[in-house]
């Protein structure tokens, strides 16, 4: 890609009209946000014409060493959108570069009653770790089961980690420490030494070797080959509900044939829901991740005021406080951070202008 001089794009260069109707769409059921939290319909904004996106951080504009990448293609046409917005990608955190890395959208899938949130991130441009939990699997491990303040430089999405491990069907493992086995057939996330990450089948697309640094095993694929598995409806197939129910909130992540990875998360989704809005976000292979009420979560991190200690903001609707796993977690969870520095994300409200944070205004529909 040809290089330009370092530009400043302000505000009033970009469009925010796809951002505000996707906000008031997915958002006007209610927010579970509260003091302290951040959530992020509108974290980014889709600038205006072809050249692809520009971040927005608190200052208003964003210094861009290069032409930024496109968004990608949206996933739903206009005319069969069932909510203004639906499918139109927006930017939830960009490196240095101005390069998009991960990306959010809304889709209403597979029956699902409340908009699903999805994030994209571009694999080549990011580095995956996986974290342990201090009770699932437990132990000491090489890696904290927090983010602390010396390690999140560089931060851009944080996510939940999956079933308890005794329900999981699978193993865990982390620099050369084992809990459970790992089992042959079994769906897991894979992470590797250069820092990439993938999803597959445990002794046929992924196995041990020298090159795998993380590995968390849960139950089967929900996409295997582009195709949703034909167990999907079996409902104990995809674990335990809260209260039974079929549509409970739920999540998972998954590859595309590009290799760069999707995460979805929705408040009411059945199996089925899951794996329509990961397979339509352009899932190859994907699993399911934690379900019920207290632990699905995305985090995409605002590096603008302070680099060193990005503010976290939610994408998606869920309980838990964005600052998360900036506490001691119960559970696992996988952190991702830009291969080139000094990521860039922020909060922005509907004309553009820089959003105040929870606790310096009233009266606006999200706590970003």
């Amino acid at each position: 890609m040809k290089r330009v001089r370092a530009r400043w794009i302000p505000v009033a260069a970009v469009g925010m009209a796809a951002a505000a109707a996707v906000t008031g769409a997915v958002w006007a059921h209610g927010s579970n946000a509260g003091p302290g939290e951040q959530t992020a319909a509108a974290s980014a904004a889709q600038h205006d014409g072809k050249a692809g996106a520009a971040p927005v951080g608190l200052s208003g504009r964003v210094r861009v060493s290069r032409p930024v990448a496109p968004l990608q293609a949206p996933l739903v046409r206009p005319a069969e959108r069932s909510f203004a917005g639906e499918g139109e990608w927006r930017v939830l955190a960009a490196d240095s570069h101005g390069e998009p890395v991960v990306q959010g959208t809304m889709l209403r899938a597979g029956g699902s009653s409340s908009p699903v949130a999805i994030a994209w991130i571009r694999q080549s441009a990011a580095r995956f770790e996986l974290h342990p939990g201090y009770a699932q699997p437990g132990g000491t491990w090489s890696q904290p089961d927090m983010l602390p303040r010396e390690s999140r430089s560089g931060l851009i999405a944080t996510w939940n980690g999956g079933f308890l491990m005794g329900d999981s069907g699978g193993g865990f493992f982390l620099d050369g420490k084992q809990y459970g086995p790992l089992v042959p057939g079994v769906a897991a996330e894979v992470f590797h030494r250069d820092g990439s990450f993938t999803v597959g089948v445990w002794g046929r697309d992924v196995r041990m070797d020298s090159s795998v640094v993380g590995v968390r095993q849960q139950r089967q694929l929900m996409i295997d080959g582009g195709r949703i598995a034909s167990t999907i409806d079996s409902l104990f197939t995809w674990g335990v509900t809260d209260g039974g129910a079929t549509y409970v909130r739920r999540s998972g992540v998954g590859v595309t044939r590009a290799g760069d990875v999707v995460f979805a998360l929705g408040p009411v989704m059945s199996p089925r829901s899951l794996a329509t809005a990961l397979q339509q976000a352009g899932a190859v292979r994907a699993m399911e991740l934690d379900i019920n009420i207290s632990w699905p979560s995305f985090m995409a991190y605002d590096s603008s005021v302070d680099p060193t200690d990005p503010r976290p903001f939610k994408w998606g609707d869920y309980p838990r406080a964005a600052e998360r796993y900036f506490s001691h977690s119960a559970r696992d969870f996988v952190a991702v951070y830009a291969r080139a520095a000094a990521a860039y994300g922020g909060c922005v409200d509907l004309t553009g202008a820089a959003r105040p944070r929870p606790g310096q205004g009233a009266g606006y529909p999200l706590a970003c």
